[in-house]
């Protein structure tokens, strides 16, 4: 396409050639050709050059040489009306004139035509060493993604093998302790003493059997088992779940969920876990209370959920490690809840994101692809 702009500029510097030419030409045809304005014609003479080489200049040679051929079209009426016509005799210096002319434009367009090249093919040699710059950071980008990625599941890989093993060794433990506790709080009234200790001791055992479905869930993670689903329909039933949680942490529940989404082909058990994890995750980041804000929208080919919280926010190392396993800043948990999340959002070819500020809050975004047929 055409630049209007450049045409524009095209267009101004031809007025200024003819108006250029039009006053030279003018001065020349009013002013007499009596002895003592002979010094003025070789001054008019000499200012036709100025248009010649600006035409060059801006043009190139064909510039050159048209301009030359103008100036010469304008000025020979002159030469022969007001001067005689003699062009080999009394007139011969006007006639070598209009020859500098041609010459003048000739070289000099030459030259700039040299010089218009070069530019170009400089500026075209630039803007592929910038496009082979941008192509060799991309692929740089991608390769250092997938060294990284590389990495990241060879250690999963290895935490996961390990974390299974420890998992089933404590897990058959557990089931006989739990057994034992149960068969002990049977002997026992509510108010004893040792029935309080049971309890206790009940209670442990469970929460250590929910870190240790953890550790299995990460360390060998079932393949979805995709299904038309509503979103929102999932949304709601984990907040159903965490309800009295949410309540008794004190914190301000709000729902934004866009009505009439389209369905979303995911595992509905598994989405349940990522959000339910999310909330979790929000709920634990406020111990004084907060808001909680869940919503869901549709956004061209995705429909994004978010999480928003008013907690602690996440620091600059923890965003780092953010979806790291084991990693976490908390004094209890076992730092898979976020990992779990990542890994299986990622086995739906989803996406999540977080935006976060300290002591502010954090925003956390699921985006899942829409259903096609």
């Amino acid at each position: 396409m055409v630049s209007t702009t450049g045409d524009s500029r095209h267009y101004w510097k031809i007025i200024v050639l003819a108006v250029f030419i039009i006053i030279i030409s003018l001065s020349h045809y009013v002013t007499g050709t009596e002895h003592k304005y002979h010094g003025l014609h070789e001054i008019y003479r000499r200012l036709y050059y100025i248009p010649i080489i600006l035409s060059a200049f801006w043009f190139g040679i064909k510039g050159g040489i048209s301009c030359a051929i103008v100036v010469s079209f304008f000025y020979l009426p002159h030469v022969i009306y007001q001067w005689g016509g003699n062009f080999l005799t009394d007139d011969i210096p006007r006639t070598l004139e209009i020859v500098l002319y041609h010459i003048i434009g000739f070289v000099t367009g030459f030259l700039s035509q040299k010089q218009m090249d070069a530019t170009k093919s400089l500026k075209k040699t630039i803007e592929e060493r910038d496009e082979s710059y941008d192509k060799l950071k991309q692929q740089a980008e991608v390769l250092v993604q997938a060294e990284e990625q590389l990495r990241r599941a060879d250690r999963l890989s290895a935490l996961g093998k390990l974390s299974a093993g420890i998992a089933h060794e404590v897990r058959n433990p557990l089931a006989s302790i739990k057994g034992t506790a149960e068969i002990l709080s049977d002997k026992f009234k509510p108010g004893d003493k040792e029935y309080e200790f049971v309890e206790i001791l009940i209670k442990e055992v469970n929460r250590l059997d929910t870190v240790v479905a953890e550790f299995l869930d990460f360390a060998k993670p079932k393949p979805p088992e995709l299904k038309s689903s509503k979103i929102n329909e999932i949304i709601l039933s984990v907040l159903k779940l965490t309800e009295h949680q949410i309540a008794r942490s004190r914190i301000d529940l709000k729902t934004k969920l866009e009505d009439s989404l389209p369905s979303v082909y995911v595992d509905p058990e598994q989405m349940k876990q990522v959000f339910l994890n999310l909330i979790i995750n929000a709920v634990q980041a406020m111990p004084d209370g907060g808001a909680l804000e869940v919503g869901s929208h549709r956004n061209d080919s995705e429909i994004v959920c978010t999480f928003s919280d008013t907690g602690t926010g996440i620091s600059k190392e923890e965003e780092e490690n953010l979806f790291t396993p084991f990693y976490t800043s908390k004094s209890k948990g076992t730092g898979l809840g976020l990992a779990i999340v990542y890994r299986i959002l990622e086995s739906h070819k989803s996406k999540i994101k977080f935006s976060t500020k300290e002591d502010e809050g954090t925003i956390f975004t699921v985006c899942l692809p829409i259903e096609t047929d």
